[in-house]
């Protein structure tokens, strides 16, 4: 493979090599511009032919890199959650498409990429954020390259800040028992959502899932098998966040407080002559719809400022159950402080 030097002036030289055919015929150059002598510009050159040589550079298709992105979601929506292409084209639709959507694959640089991120995160994007981003182009690009349209992805060095995990503090103990005697006194069944969560460390989304056919009082525990995910106004019933089913073990007061709930649903649907399913949802609207989880952050974000406890978040529930348990203590004492 053989290439072509033309000086453009100075020390200016242009080299372009030879590619072969993109898929629709035409040839395909890979061309750079070095500066120095004579000599550096024909060691450079030499060096893009070996390059090109051991196939790490493509005929690539005249392809923009927002045309890739629309090819590679059409790939990834049978694969992946609809929440998770929902994200996907929301991050290429505010992010990617207006700063790299008219490039060529063939131009892109990782130097280019690498601008991006830091143009990102100095905007005041997080970290985490930015390294969404970096996934969408790596994974975009890794395809382009399994396609053929181009020899190598920019993505592979490229270098998007590091995320750098907060350190969890889950709320106290008098934090939660202030959380759950407001919420149940607001509405006993938020209150027992509330209390649900903290005690077994599930998911909102896992828990507004929930039926009674999940659960066994008697053995006691839950039978986590799905979750609710929103994907815009619509929900969707799906499998677990791992893609595995688990079995979560019941305390004492949490079977006294379900037992609760399941009797108060039972009397509420006698009063409207209807009767609870067995398999009806734990946590339901009054047409039978689950719960949405982004209706249950905004319900906690209004109870937690009333409370003054805007540092506590709801997913900080989640970890509440084991640093209680870590800390030598049980769900029994909470139960006893708490008036539910």
């Amino acid at each position: 493979m053989r290439g072509h030097l033309q000086h453009r002036g100075g020390d200016a030289w242009r080299i372009k090599v030879y590619l072969g055919r993109s898929a629709d015929g035409r040839k395909r150059y890979l061309e750079r511009t070095v500066r120095g002598t004579r000599r550096d510009a024909e060691r450079e050159m030499a060096r893009l032919v070996v390059e090109v040589d051991d196939g790490r550079h493509a005929a690539s298709a005249p392809m923009t890199f927002s045309e890739l992105l629309d090819r590679w979601m059409e790939v990834k929506r049978a694969n992946v959650a609809p929440r998770t292409i929902e994200s996907y084209e929301w991050i290429a639709s505010n992010y990617l498409r207006p700063r790299l959507g008219d490039r060529k694959l063939a131009g892109l640089r990782t130097m280019d990429l690498d601008e991006l991120y830091a143009e990102l995160h100095a905007s005041g994007l997080s970290a985490r954020t930015v390294r969404i981003c970096h996934t969408v182009v790596r994974q975009s690009l890794e395809q382009a390259r399994r396609w053929g349209l181009i020899a190598r992805s920019p993505a592979i060095d490229a270098t998007p800040p590091r995320s750098i995990r907060a350190e969890v503090t889950p709320p106290t103990v008098d934090e939660v028992v202030q959380l759950l005697d407001a919420a149940y006194e607001a509405d006993p069944a938020f209150g027992v959502f509330l209390w649900v969560k903290s005690a077994t460390g599930c998911r909102s989304g896992e828990i507004c899932a929930l039926r009674w056919s999940d659960v066994d009082l008697d053995r006691p525990e839950l039978s986590i098998r799905r979750a609710i995910t929103q994907v815009g106004r619509e929900l969707i019933e799906k499998d677990t966040k791992t893609h595995q089913s688990r079995r979560v073990a019941l305390d004492e007061a949490t079977v006294g407080l379900l037992r609760q709930h399941r009797l108060r649903q039972r009397e509420e649907a006698l009063a409207l002559g209807e009767r609870v399913a067995d398999d009806a949802l734990l946590f339901a609207t009054h047409e039978g719809r689950p719960w949405r989880p982004d209706v249950c952050t905004n319900r906690f974000g209004r109870l937690r400022a009333g409370l003054g406890l805007e540092r506590v978040r709801l997913h900080d529930l989640r970890h509440f159950v084991a640093s209680v348990l870590i800390a030598g203590g049980g769900i029994a004492g909470i139960a006893a402080a708490v008036r539910l």
